[in-house]
């Protein structure tokens, strides 16, 4: 099926929907689909701050969550 007919198969379906919790569903998946990459947006800074927390985490230098609220009265 060409994209015109999808197109306009969904749309003729759309226009006949009432069930509103299925159109929210479909407005979420459209705003979902226009949001940048939030990865677009970080900072030089930012990023290099990630890069250094994965090369930690591979190289082992990690504490878990237990060890960490053990350390800080939890």
């Amino acid at each position: 099926m060409k994209s015109d007919a999808i197109r306009s198969e969904l749309i003729d379906w759309i226009r006949k929907l009432e069930d509103q919790g299925l159109l929210g569903s479909l407005l979420g998946i459209k705003k979902a689909t226009q949001q940048s990459d939030w990865a677009e947006s970080l900072s030089p800074n930012e990023r290099l701050s990630i890069e250094q927390g994965l090369k930690d985490v591979e190289e082992g230098h990690t504490t878990s969550s237990k060890d960490f609220w053990a350390r800080h009265g939890r």
